[in-house]
């Protein structure tokens, strides 16, 4: 019987791996084999990049050669996936402790501090300009009704803040307010601009850092819940739709992550090949340029995703209380006084008291045995 050939093996094996495999390891491997095939195939490595060779060579490529090229997406793919968490941490901005990393991450968190404190001043002045003229279309009418001796509400500069607050932000709606729909698009985008950005004293020294963390401080707070703490807790009680969308989320993050790293490492290999080819050098900036969209790719993924994961937590978290026997709350009030207990708890807090309620046995997902985690066979 004859052994199979080296191709039907090799589309087997890529056939097999594929199951365990999507978007977020193929993409950014096929790139990363797809260019660096054009900078051997076209000599670049040696003296100037030869475009007709390449287009020759590339031609010339038979199924045994297509096989190759699967083969080595495919180990691009298998090395890159273990370390996705390693490359999301350093897009982040978790850089360790040596005397480099201290030098750069003082740089850079000094740079988002001041950034932040600039966006705040920024919605401010915009704000406050919109509002001036919003006042003025306010003082006008009341001028007019005043003159005419018809019935007005008083002098809208001495309102309370709270109902003059609520009759600017009327006016918007008005056909009046066309003059400061810039004004007010501009402020709103710089208030969604620092609302990426965590307390002073949290923030990261990127932006996908500061996205992250942002959430991760604000999930959950409205309840006293801590959104690191409870998060794995909950995608393991959470429906298996909820957790879908959630991970379908968590995709196009890891997507954009991988493919802005692996552009990265594509402009640092395309400018070692083409260093001393003079004008050639600037086709590295076409893979530096896609590792910037990726990366702005990952800060508005990030904030989808920690969306996700609050609203997930949101339709959850009664039954997170459930499966660890905690008493269910009457009130708003009453749960986070109870989850400042349980907080420490899941702190792993030695002196930390909790007071447990035991559902009857057979109660739906609390009976005789622990709810099974979604997926597990």
């Amino acid at each position: 019987m004859a052994s199979p050939s080296l191709p039907a093996v090799a589309l087997d094996l890529a056939g097999r791996i594929g199951r365990y495999f999507n978007v977020v390891s193929v993409v950014p491997a096929l790139f990363l084999t797809a260019w660096t095939t054009a900078l051997v195939t076209s000599d670049a490595w040696k003296a100037a990049p030869d475009l007709r060779l390449m287009v020759h060579r590339l031609a010339g490529i038979n199924l045994a050669g297509a096989v190759w090229l699967v083969l080595t997406t495919t180990m691009f793919a298998l090395f890159l996936h273990p370390l996705q968490l390693g490359m999301t941490r350093l897009l982040e901005g978790y850089w360790g402790s040596s005397w480099l990393s201290r030098i750069l991450l003082r740089r850079a968190i000094t740079h988002h501090r001041k950034r932040r404190s600039k966006l705040h001043r920024r919605y401010a002045k915009l704000a406050a300009a919109r509002d001036e003229i919003l006042l003025g279309q306010l003082v006008a009418r009341y001028e007019e009704k005043r003159a005419k001796n018809k019935k007005h509400q008083g002098d809208p500069r001495s309102w309370a803040p709270d109902r003059l607050e609520q009759a600017l932000t009327g006016q918007l709606a008005d056909d009046k307010a066309h003059a400061v729909t810039g004004l007010h698009a501009a402020s709103a985008a710089a208030d969604i601009a620092f609302d990426r950005y965590p307390e002073a004293s949290r923030v990261m020294p990127t932006r996908l850092g500061n996205a992250l963390r942002s959430g991760e401080d604000t999930i959950g707070s409205q309840y006293g819940l801590d959104a690191i703490l409870t998060a794995p807790h909950v995608a393991l009680i959470a429906p298996p739709e909820h957790v879908g969308y959630l991970q379908d989320a968590r995709q196009q993050l890891d997507t954009a992550v991988r493919l802005c790293v692996v552009a990265l490492i594509v402009t640092a290999e395309t400018a070692a090949c083409l260093l001393l080819d003079g004008w050639w050098l600037f086709v590295a900036l076409a893979p530096y340029l896609l590792a910037w969209i990726a990366y702005r790719s990952s800060v508005a993924a990030a904030d989808h995703y920690m969306a996700i994961v609050g609203t997930v937590l949101d339709l959850n978290r009664f039954k997170l209380y459930e499966s660890l026997h905690v008493k269910l709350p009457m009130n708003t009030v009453e749960e986070r006084w109870n989850n400042r207990k349980l907080m420490a708890i899941l702190e792993r807090r030695k002196n930390a008291n909790v007071r447990y309620e035991h559902p009857a046995a057979g109660t739906p997902s609390t009976g005789g045995t622990a709810p099974t985690p979604p997926g597990t066979p």
